[in-house]
């Protein structure tokens, strides 16, 4: 997570949606850097209002935008899918290796999910508590591109980025059937993609 105080502005890091390459270019002109930790770096809305909002509150005299990335939810899945594959997990429970991703979104879809699967929920990460409330400006990963621009514009900075943290490749084939589950089970998720700015 970023706070530009002066620009009135935090990015908040959606896990597996380009957070990495944000971070890394635009980390120097930032006020506050959430870094290094997942559960600080990636901090969530909920956790930002209740942590963070408070503190800011002395050097700001009202709120500050939020803004983020949201992936589409079948291709979130299948990045935390491919980005556990790695060879670092090999033999842990977190590994995906010599799993399919039907298997693994089956899964994630378990209550609880196994260690492997537990990867969280885009639409609990950009919501406010109770699942009130969302992120003020929330871009598709799809659109990258213009959620660069918005960013360059809204800070005042030409921003280039890297490609960083890019996740193994990996077949992505899904059945109708958990699809149309996935949908039923996340619906906010989605409804928050297709809401967002493409």
């Amino acid at each position: 997570m970023l706070v530009f105080i002066e620009k009135r502005l935090v990015l908040l890091a959606t896990p597996k949606a380009g957070s990495t390459a944000l971070h890394m270019v635009l980390a120097p002109h930032a006020d506050m850097v959430f870094r290094n930790m997942p559960q600080v770096k990636h901090m969530g809305l909920q956790r930002y209002m209740r942590f963070v909002v408070p503190m800011l509150a002395q050097f700001s005299d009202a709120p500050l935008e939020t803004c983020a990335l949201i992936r589409e939810p079948v291709a979130w899945l299948g990045s935390w899918y491919r980005y556990r594959s790695r060879p670092e997990l090999n033999g842990t429970p977190r590994s995906t290796r010599g799993m399919d991703f039907e298997s693994f979104v089956q899964d994630y879809l378990r209550r609880p999910s196994p260690a492997h699967a537990a990867v969280g929920a885009q639409g609990r990460f950009l919501t406010g508590p109770k699942g009130e409330g969302v992120v003020d400006v929330l871009f598709r990963h799809e659109a990258m591109p213009a959620f660069v621009d918005w960013l360059s514009a809204r800070l005042d900075l030409p921003i280039e980025l890297p490609v960083v943290n890019r996740s193994p490749d990996g077949a992505l084939d899904l059945s109708q059937e958990t699809r149309a589950r996935l949908h039923q089970e996340r619906p906010r998720c989605f409804a928050l993609h297709a809401a967002a700015r493409g």
